[in-house]
């Protein structure tokens, strides 16, 4: 296929997407704007649910599509691990419709941070690209299950050069020692065949490739004024961050399942509101899992739904961001925080946002 042209304030990308893609990469994906030196442009996903208002149903097809393609080792643990920040929704995801469609199987799910917590043993890791390069991940109180797993699933939204993904599995080896085959699953998937080869070779072990598309970018970075730098919002005292038994920085072996008398609360709120009302969830910074059931349970009965979350990701309005707001740091450490296409709907439509954190 030939290469597609986007003009970006920050450059020049060029798009080149795999023919036997069964999903075209504009139904998962728009282009846009990074203010970050180091990567001038960023792959903007609707089935994401982060930086766009997304139809959680299109999440939950998405999640229940890869997972049944996972090829796990029959009758050992599978670990998942999922990818801080932009990556952590998606992985629960996956993790969830995996687990669903194999309820007798035992696995347990992961996802790295940003937030140690105290208490735990640490990994740490890099991705190099990010504006954010510094990863955690905690070593789980669950270590027979990290020790008897046989097939590690590694995910985040998208692969370009396969770097984080060997730097985990470096980083982590030791404490899985039992691990004999690989799957690296991803929204979107940047490698070429060379690229492939390489990282399979550096990982060592059978791996497998899953992805909802494929395709080729090349960036020429152009000079270009960045707006100016976003101000740190207030800083709180450092708390100690312990560990949660249902979240997946410490480790989980089994979906989330919501409380009832948060449902019943959301519920007796929305009695105030019309049934055609359009209900925006919006979970925060690497909360993102449990908001966004909540998101697919009000859609699943029949209610008008869009679910997305803050972010640190530093995006430029332009293309498919709109308009930008900045919020306070949910971990109280000083960081911005963004929110995007938020306020993108009519403002004589009649909505109702809840913010879950």
């Amino acid at each position: 296929m030939t290469w597609q042209t986007i003009e970006l304030p920050t450059g020049l990308l060029e798009v080149r997407e795999d023919p036997h893609n069964t999903r075209s990469l504009a139904s998962l994906c728009h282009f846009g704007a990074r203010n970050n030196p180091k990567r001038g442009f960023l792959f903007v996903s609707t089935v994401l649910g982060k930086h766009l208002p997304t139809q959680p149903a299109r999440m939950l097809d998405v999640h229940q599509q890869l997972a049944g393609r996972i090829e796990a080792t029959q009758g050992a643990p599978t670990l998942f691990i999922g990818m801080a920040e932009t990556g952590i929704g998606f992985s629960y995801g996956v993790f969830d419709a995996w687990k669903h469609a194999h309820p007798n199987d035992e696995a347990l799910f992961i996802h790295s941070t940003r937030y140690p917590l105290d208490g735990l043993s640490l990994v740490n890791f890099e991705e190099s690209h990010c504006h954010a390069p510094n990863q955690y991940l905690h070593l789980p109180e669950q270590r027979d299950l990290l020790q008897r797993a046989q097939t590690l699933v590694m995910l985040d939204d998208e692969v370009s050069t396969g770097k984080t993904f060997n730097s985990l599995w470096h980083a982590l080896r030791t404490h899985c020692p039992n691990v004999e085959r690989i799957a690296i699953v991803t929204l979107t998937d940047f490698m070429d065949d060379n690229a492939h080869a390489t990282l399979d070779q550096n990982l060592a072990l059978p791996t497998q490739h899953i992805h909802a598309a494929r395709a080729q970018w090349r960036f020429i970075p152009k000079a270009w004024q960045a707006p100016p730098s976003q101000p740190s919002t207030s800083v709180q005292p450092p708390t100690a961050r312990t560990p949660n038994a249902h979240l997946g920085r410490a480790g989980i072996s089994q979906p989330i399942t919501l409380p009832e008398s948060l449902l019943e609360q959301i519920q007796q709120l929305l009695h105030a509101h019309p049934a055609d009302a359009l209900i925006r969830i919006i979970g925060t910074g690497e909360f993102m899992h449990a908001p966004y059931l909540v998101a697919l349970h009000l859609e699943q009965q029949g209610r008008r739904v869009t679910y997305q979350s803050s972010t640190r990701s530093p995006i430029l309005e332009f293309g498919p961001i709109q308009h930008t707001q900045l919020l306070l740091d949910p971990y109280g450490l000083g960081d911005p925080y963004f929110i995007y296409n938020a306020a993108a709907h009519s403002p004589t439509e009649n909505s109702v946002t809840f913010i879950l954190h």
